[in-house]
């Protein structure tokens, strides 16, 4: 009887024991069901990456108040609108969806760069197809052609005054190594210029590799050798104006020669008057003043 009563006893607790373990099995399937909140998302992609994120472990409003996080530091406004940085071996179409995202144009004909007036357009069309390839958008393709216009206008103008500034103080320098003879001489460069068949474009050439002065006294030079008239070879030309150098020589020649010292002193001399005027005209060009 007594062995009866143990088995019953041993069949009761174990009876117990199991119907203990099947409540708590069932209470965590029913706990872990009510949990898995996303069990009836369709989307099996979603849904796997909900339960690698541990979801099921959360209830609906922690899922909310992250997005809300979430939405505070992106911003709603900026929804749809934020891009990805391409990794460092981002192929060429990664790249191209990342500039067209910031505001590329489709196309580099579409950046309409500014043209300066006057301006062909060349280099406008070949810095579209630069920042193109450097994927730069509309609004800083135009910023960096008004810049680089404003630029290039700037360095031009620079030139343009120091050419100006180079052109005036060549003349002046001439002025004063040729003196009265100045005007005539330049006249006797264009007319050797174009003997020679030089044309503008060649004269400034000339004046750049040599520099004004230089290129004009060189052209002056091939003048003189060319016979022109009215280019002075040194002597006493009666015909022209001197330069000083010439006439300070021209002086000094005329200062040894008795014929004409004598008529220049003597105020009875039929050639009196012609020595003195021809005497004072040499000393003006030698001094740089016209005769």
């Amino acid at each position: 009887m007594a062995d009866e009563t143990v088995e019953t006893t041993e069949t009761t607790e174990t009876t117990a024991a199991t119907e203990t373990t099947e409540t708590t099995e069932t209470t965590e399937t029913t706990q872990t069901a009510e949990n898995n909140w996303f069990s009836g998302v369709e989307d099996a992609d979603v849904r796997a990456w909900a339960e690698a994120k541990g979801m099921q472990n959360v209830g609906v409003g922690e899922v909310l108040r992250s997005y809300q996080n979430l939405e505070k530091v992106m911003g709603a406004d900026k929804a749809g609108r934020t891009v990805v940085l391409p990794g460092p071996d981002a192929d060429e179409a990664a790249q191209n969806e990342f500039y067209t995202k910031l505001g590329r144009p489709e196309k580099a004909s579409d950046y309409e760069l500014p043209v300066p007036e006057g301006d062909d357009g060349a280099m406008a069309e070949w810095g579209s197809g630069v920042f193109h390839e450097a994927g730069l958008t509309a609004k800083q393709a135009g910023i960096v052609a008004a810049r680089w216009n404003e630029k290039m206008a700037g360095m031009l103008q620079e030139s343009t005054e120091a050419n100006e500034a180079t052109a005036l103080e060549a003349e002046q320098q001439l002025k004063r190594d040729w003196g009265a003879a100045y005007d005539q001489k330049m006249a006797g460069v264009d007319s050797a210029a174009e003997r020679l068949g030089m044309n503008a474009s060649q004269l400034e050439g000339l004046r750049n590799s040599m520099g004004p002065v230089a290129a004009l006294q060189f052209v002056d030079g091939l003048a003189s050798r060319l016979g022109e008239a009215t280019m002075d070879s040194g002597g006493d030309n009666q015909n022209g104006a001197l330069t000083p150098a010439a006439a300070q020589e021209a002086l000094a020649k005329l200062n040894m020669d008795k014929d004409f010292m004598e008529a220049w002193l003597n105020k009875q001399h039929p050639s009196h008057q012609w020595a003195v005027t021809r005497k004072q005209g040499l000393a003006k060009m030698a001094a740089g003043v016209s005769a």
